[in-house]
């Protein structure tokens, strides 16, 4: 049984590639920290284990939570048209704005780490910025720490 909270996370990282919205909530200009990172993990494992939720969809045809989101402020939309998502997130010190940019900008961060173990990969830190830059390091360090 897949519950609204999974498809709300899965719709998350499905919509990287067209979420890079600009501004404050860009996750190409996040810094991730590693207390950043365990407050989203504390948050993710509270989401986990809500039950399941009602889908969010109205009466125009709106697909609810499984329509890909254009922004960092669309994922945070969805986020926040539930409760039980925004006090969980709200109880780990995170808005539904900051968990979106923050899981966007993580997701990126272990795609490049992924990436980098195919046979024959090449260091994919051009074309990147500075904070994604520090975020791969940031990623890859909480992967060793856990070894």
């Amino acid at each position: 049984m897949t519950s609204t909270i999974t498809r709300l996370l899965a719709a998350l990282a499905l919509s990287a590639a067209t979420a890079w919205a600009a501004g404050a909530a860009d996750p190409a200009r996040l810094r991730l920290t590693p207390a950043l990172l365990d407050r989203m993990e504390a948050a993710s494992a509270e989401l986990r284990k809500l039950p399941q939720l009602p889908d969010n969809k109205n009466d125009e045809g709106d697909k609810g939570d499984d329509d890909d989101a254009e922004s960092v402020e669309d994922l945070a939309r969805k986020l926040d048209a539930h409760p039980q998502i925004r006090a969980a997130l709200a109880r780990q010190g995170l808005t539904s704005r900051e968990y979106a940019a923050a899981t966007l900008a993580a997701l990126h961060a272990g795609m490049v780490l992924a990436v980098e173990k195919a046979p024959g990969a090449k260091p994919a830190q051009q074309n990147m910025t500075p904070e994604q830059r520090a975020n791969v390091e940031v990623m890859r360090a909480r992967q060793k720490g856990r070894k």
